[in-house]
């Protein structure tokens, strides 16, 4: 069995989707951030060649969040749990478990999971990633404990060894940096995952690998340099450690800030000889009855703007209605507006010149100030010319910090190389210098 998970950062933005899972040939592919609500969903993305999907939508925040999992049809799941009630009480649309019947008799429960992206200092939206995943922790624990064998893919948000972080390993012999890092309760959670129940794929075939990344920073470019960090998993329950047979990270893959991460497991299944009702063949719009919700909602705002108009136009009885049309109404009415205006400049009285004692002496009468003038003179010359970087001498890029806080929206130069490893001369320089004073 191959399982691909990948965060594809918005499932609408991918180019030509079939051909992406053509390409990729997953029997279950596990996606994460879909952001795409049901009303959006439409046939090219809800049915692929020979796959069922399931997805999961955010009922709150819309273009949040969000996962899918589709399966192949030979695999086609005997049921499909959203675990809304369980662990994504925040209806963020978060976690999909699918259970198949293996050849030996035993449950084989595969879960999607998305856990939030948070880190400390970032008050309640931390709290609720260690609520999160603690839940996630409890659920699967109870599953394995049931004589189940359980996978755990997607994009779990945890960064745990020091090999798997391009930033982390710089400060390896940074004592202070890696007593941090340690300490962190979502490290320490996603650990005790591992000691108790679960293993992880790559480390159980690769241990010390390094360089295994799955997600870059898009905006510092650290794809380039392969600059990156590993928050994207498959997890096993240890029982079954022995059947992993390959690991890939698929990083020529582009369309997201993650890339595929695929793993073989030499599992056998039963398909279900019925589809779970979870599953989008069975949603009316997609049935042939409408192309879609969104498209039946677009087709019914258009009907009511058209009656709306309708409306407007049609006379009422006892009301004495205006003729005035065509070019000859616009005339009229340039020529009430202008009317209108030189009556009300007319009534504007004119500023009386102050007598001589009361006017300053630095700020002359119908003459601009010297800081006006400069500031004025700034903005049609435009921004000055970008300074380049104490690194490499070269021009530095332009940003704007997007991060809520004291600086937000304030614009500074840096160096416009890609992030990458601090002892590579391809690598952008500490240069950085505000625009904003």
């Amino acid at each position: 069995m191959k399982i691909i998970t990948w965060n594809v950062n918005g499932l609408r933005t991918l180019d030509n989707f079939r051909q992406h899972i053509s390409l990729l040939d997953p029997d279950i592919l596990c996606l994460q951030e879909t952001k795409i609500s049901r009303a959006q969903l439409d046939n090219e993305l809800a049915k692929c060649c020979d796959f069922y999907s399931f997805f999961n939508y955010p009922l709150k925040k819309q273009g949040q969040a969000g996962v899918a999992t589709y399966v192949k049809k030979a695999y086609c799941p005997h049921f499909v749990d959203l675990l809304a009630d369980n662990l994504d009480s925040d209806q963020e649309g978060r976690v999909i478990a699918s259970y198949h019947k293996k050849s030996d008799g035993k449950i084989l429960v595969i879960v999607n999971g998305y856990v939030p992206c948070a880190y400390p200092g970032d008050g309640e939206k931390y709290e609720k990633k260690i609520k999160f995943l603690e839940n996630l922790k409890a659920h699967v624990s109870k599953l394995i404990e049931e004589n189940n064998d359980v996978v755990l893919a997607g994009d779990l948000n945890v960064k745990t060894r020091i090999i798997d972080s391009a930033e982390a390993f710089e400060n390896r012999h940074n004592s202070k940096f890696i007593a941090e890092w340690h300490s962190s309760p979502d490290k320490i959670i996603f650990n005790s995952f591992l000691d108790d129940h679960l293993v992880d794929c790559l480390r159980y075939l690769y241990p010390n690998k390094p360089e295994c990344y799955t997600c870059w920073n898009a905006g510092l470019n650290g794809r380039i340099n392969n600059y990156g960090t590993r928050i994207d998993y498959i997890l096993l329950s240890k029982s079954s450690k022995t059947l992993i047979k390959s690991c890939s990270i698929m990083s020529d893959i582009t369309g997201s800030d993650h890339c595929p991460f695929s793993t073989e497991i030499d599992f056998s299944v039963l398909p279900s000889p019925t589809v779970p009702p979870e599953c989008t063949i069975f949603y009316p719009e997609l049935r042939g009855k409408q192309t879609s919700l969104s498209s039946m909602f677009s087709k019914r705002k258009a009907e009511m703007m058209i009656e709306k108009k309708s409306t407007q136009l049609v006379s009422h009885p006892g009301k004495k209605q205006k003729t005035n049309s065509g070019l000859g109404a616009t005339q009229k009415q340039c020529t009430q507006t202008k009317l209108m205006f030189s009556a009300k400049c007319s009534k504007v009285q004119k500023p009386q010149a102050l007598p001589n004692h009361k006017r300053k002496a630095s700020s002359p009468p119908n003459t601009a100030t010297p800081s006006s003038a400069v500031s004025v003179k700034s903005l049609l010359r435009g921004l000055p010319a970008p300074p380049v970087c104490s690194g490499h001498q070269l021009k530095s890029s332009l940003k704007t910090v997007t991060k809520e806080g004291p600086n937000f929206g304030k614009r500074f130069y840096c160096c416009s190389l890609p992030i990458g490893p601090s002892s590579s001369k391809s690598s952008r320089c500490n240069f950085f210098q505000w625009l904003d004073k």
